[in-house]
């Protein structure tokens, strides 16, 4: 693993695809990079369900990628903490998430 330390923040729903996308691409790297994902805002709707997308990303939570989800925004979209997959974890505020990341090494990255 390298000692490349990436963060991807999403808060847009729509953004979900570039995400994605960017996370097939460094999972598959021979010298993978730490990866956390930092979720937001209105991309917090597209982790309810059952559909591609979320397949997607518990391919990558399989493999290491650390999903962390805003409590604020679960609440403020009326969304509950039980309807995330067990691979997504809760932390209280996206935004301190991202600096608590940033803080740790990690560089950010907004696709």
């Amino acid at each position: 693993m390298s000692d490349l330390k990436l963060v991807l923040h999403v808060s847009e729903a729509d953004r979900w695809h570039a995400v994605l996308s960017n996370l097939v691409n460094l999972t598959a790297l021979e010298d993978r990079p730490e990866v956390r994902v930092v979720v937001n805002g209105s991309a917090v709707y597209v982790l309810q369900g059952e559909h591609d997308q979320l397949a997607q990303m518990a391919k990558a939570a399989a493999v290491g990628v650390t999903f962390q989800i805003c409590h604020n925004s679960l609440r403020a979209h009326d969304i509950p903490a039980a309807n995330l997959p067990g691979w997504a974890q809760t932390v209280p505020a996206g935004v301190l998430a991202l600096a608590e990341a940033q803080r740790g090494g990690f560089a950010y990255i907004k696709p």
